[in-house]
């Protein structure tokens, strides 16, 4: 057996694995950075595992998902040999009215004027087989909403991002382009804490006209005509008025208020609700803005003054005062997970066509004038939105659960541990139960998680769609077919998807070369699957991994329940765990229980309607586990193992809602499966 193989074939969950290197590049994340809008209807059907473009430069690797200006590919340049996003548009795109073609090469000029290490590159454009395609820079890493989705960032943190941010929109003003669609799914979070900037499917030249405006163009909020996305537009977008670099200043306003109070300054599940919210001025009062530098409030309050001439003219002039922010009022190291680092090149002084630095005295003194404006005089009057009508919450995909926990409880304090171990006595296991800690408060956004676990007969289409870019690998010491590789093979852990085994697996191949469910196994949870498998399963689909803090709301909700049906025992067949002693079960219960289709264990399942999350199979998390750390930034994950929460049919511990163990991600197990999720 071939050395990764063993560690792919590591047994299931309960005991620790080896830590292992995951390999993760979080491409991922890209389907929701640049394909984050309503689907559109695509002429040309590419096939995954092919070769596409002019003279077959583009080998077609898989689909990264669709969204309102086309669809995304993960594909590899064979002429430069580096990987891209390659991103297609067909002239008749449904909803899209107007030159949508003329607009994705517009998009891809504007985006390759700027040669910025905030800015995500454009490699080629052109039109083949009756699509226009732009081949960019393929971004690894997180968006911007994933990465402060489970964290509550420090001064330093949001100083370090701001800067990086406006660093990137500088550029982009000074080369003549307004990006216009500054959101957090368009700011990506790079290996290393780096910013870029994704997405000019709104973006324009400055002094272009605007034919679009007030038209429903590609890119504008569905049925308003307004360009852009609500909660993050200026006044001015909302009301079809000229536009200049002061609205990237705005949604950059918007945020870092969102980074620091965990909510965005307007709210609104539509444009109309989210102008209306602009009838009053936002708070800076809560205890997180208390904690920040009155500098950066100032700051804040400023790129958010609803009349544009109130706010920063464009991204460096923002720059310049979150700068000096940082020098005067933040300690330039935070406590860990984004460190600042040194300020870039672009825009500073002493570099070749740089802007240059403002005096320290005029970055301070546009600090003072930003103190010393009156939240009353921002301009919240002039500006007159339509009132909102009451909406109801943002109804959640099909077979998935809306939550919106707000900000709780996570992990759990040794004291608390103390006293549940000694009600368990001698089923209790205090060296795992330290994983739990510490305790801590979080802030979550609201999103939507999958009603069950994964089943083998969702996963199998998806590997039959798969089918040319997957190649099935023989195990020596077993037997063939085993191992589900992608293809083409990096050489890392990566590769490994699925393993085959039947002893614990539900998914075979037949002679025809093709996958499908064991008979009888249709509905069992999707397991023996890596942990990057599971990750591109969830994205093909358009969803992700929920992260540690999502699940662990999903299971415990917004009141901290010990176990996700409550604080009953669980009973015989009600949750799919064994009588093992380690969590409080009712008398009479087997030792030893077996896999169950999914959503056959009645009391297995919260308030809220989701299935599954105490027993039957644990299940994967896009969380790195690090000793002692609950909230380590996904930006750390290389190298790490993967958390794993839930229980399982091998054992009942991790049935507890704070309870936590650990795998690499390139592991498998027969009791180890997953779910998705999507964010809002």
């Amino acid at each position: 057996m071939k050395e990764d193989e063993k560690s792919v074939a590591a047994g299931g969950v309960g005991d620790d694995g080896d830590d292992g290197d995951d390999g993760d590049d979080g491409i991922d994340e890209v389907m929701r950075a640049i394909a984050h809008a309503p689907p559109v209807s695509v002429p040309t059907k590419i096939m995954l595992g092919t070769a596409w473009g002019p003279g077959g430069r583009y080998f077609v690797e898989r689909q990264l998902g669709r969204g309102g200006m086309g669809v995304v590919y993960q594909a590899k340049d064979t002429l430069l040999g580096r990987p891209v996003a390659l991103k297609l548009l067909g002239g008749d795109a449904e909803g899209l009215p107007g030159e949508p073609r003329a607009h994705l090469l517009k998009e891809a000029r504007f985006a390759a004027s700027t040669d910025h290490e905030r800015v995500a590159r454009v490699y080629d454009v052109g039109e083949h087989e009756g699509a226009a395609f732009v081949a960019m820079e393929l971004v690894r890493g997180l968006t911007l909403r994933r990465w402060m989705a489970d964290r509550a960032p420090e001064a330093a943190e949001v100083l370090a991002l701001g800067k990086q941010i406006a660093e990137g929109l500088a550029a982009l003003h000074e080369a003549g382009v307004l990006h216009r669609d500054l959101k957090p799914e368009n700011v990506m979070i790079t290996e290393g804490d780096k910013v870029k900037l994704l997405d000019f499917g709104l973006a324009r030249g400055l002094d272009a006209p605007r034919p679009d405006e007030g038209t429903g163009a590609a890119g504008s909020a569905p049925g308003t005509g307004f360009s852009g996305t609500p909660g993050y537009m200026a006044p001015e977008q909302y009301a079809r008025a000229p536009l200049d670099a002061r609205v990237d200043v705005f949604a950059l306003g918007v945020l870092l208020y969102e980074l620091v109070a965990g909510e965005r300054p307007f709210r609104g599940a539509s444009a109309a609700e989210a102008a209306a919210a602009m009838r009053q001025a936002p708070g800076f009062e809560g205890e997180r803005w208390r904690s920040m530098p009155a500098g950066l409030r100032a700051a804040v309050s400023r790129a958010l003054c609803l009349e544009k001439a109130g706010r920063f003219a464009d991204g460096a002039e923002f720059l310049a005062v979150l700068r000096e922010v940082e020098t005067s009022d933040v300690p330039t190291k935070p406590s860990g997970g984004f460190a600042p680092g040194p300020a870039p090149a672009h825009p500073g002084a002493g570099e070749p066509g740089a802007a240059p630095a403002l005096p320290r005295r005029v970055r301070r003194a546009l600090i003072l004038a930003a103190l010393a404006a009156p939240a009353a005089a921002v301009g919240f009057g002039a500006f007159k939105p339509p009132r909102a009508p009451e909406r109801p919450a943002r109804t959640p995909p099909p077979g998935m659960v809306r939550l919106d926990v707000g900000t709780i409880a996570v992990g759990r304090a040794p004291d608390d541990l103390d006293r549940e171990c000694r009600r368990l006595g001698a089923g209790c296991e205090r060296g795992a139960m330290r994983r739990e800690e510490p305790e801590a408060r979080v802030a979550i956004a609201p999103f939507a998680i999958d009603v069950d676990e994964v089943t083998n007969e969702e996963v199998v289409p998806w590997l039959n769609a798969m089918t040319g870019a997957l190649h099935v690998a023989e195990d020596s010491d077993d037997h063939y077919p085993r191992y589900v590789r992608r293809e083409p093979p990096t050489g890392g852990d990566d590769d490994v998807w699925l393993d085959l085994h039947p002893d614990g697996g539900g998914i075979e191949y037949t002679a025809g070369r093709t996958f499908r469910a064991r008979p009888g196994r249709e509905t069992w949870p999707a397991v023996q699957i890596t942990w990057n498998g599971a990750r591109a399963f969830c994205a093909m689909r358009g969803k992700r991994l929920p992260t540690e803090n999502e699940w662990e709301a999903a299971a415990r909700g917004a009141r901290g329940r010990p176990f996700p049906w409550g604080e009953a025992p669980a009973r015989c067949g009600g949750v799919v765990v064994p009588a093992d002693g380690k969590i409080p079960m009712e008398p009479g219960c087997p030792a030893r229980v077996a896999v169950a289709p999914v959503g056959r264990a009645p009391q297995d399942v919260t308030p809220e309607g989701v299935r599954g999350l105490g027993g039957n199979a644990a299940e994967w998390v896009d969380s790195p586990y690090v000793e002692g750390d609950r909230q380590a930034a996904p930006a750390r994950a290389a190298g790490l193992p993967k958390v794993v929460r839930g229980g399982s049919f091998a054992e009942s511990s991790n049935a507890r809602t704070s309870a936590r163990t650990r795998r690499p991600a390139n592991a498998v197990g027969d009791n180890l499966g997953f779910r998705c999720a999507v964010d809002g």
